[in-house]
């Protein structure tokens, strides 16, 4: 299996679990593949502002990016 078929299975791993945490819609789920495939995970939490989705996702999306922050500042470690 190629890089870009591992990494498009990964990136279908996160956006279900993004629904499962913040019950996205399947709408919403395609517009989060396709900007994760287009610009990666890091680079979509970074520029979340700037992707087209529901005010409501956006700010569930923001919580997620500061747990992740807190975290990845940390080494890892709570």
């Amino acid at each position: 299996m190629d890089l870009e078929k591992l990494k498009d299975m990964e990136y279908v791993k996160c956006v279900n679990l993004l629904a499962q945490l913040i019950d996205l819609d399947s709408d919403t789920k395609e517009t989060i593949h396709k900007c994760f495939q287009s610009m990666g995970i890091k680079n979509f939490f970074l520029h979340l502002e700037s992707v087209d989705l529901p005010l409501e996702t956006c700010e569930k999306l923001k919580s997620i990016k500061s747990i992740i922050e807190i975290f990845d500042g940390k080494g890892g470690r709570a």
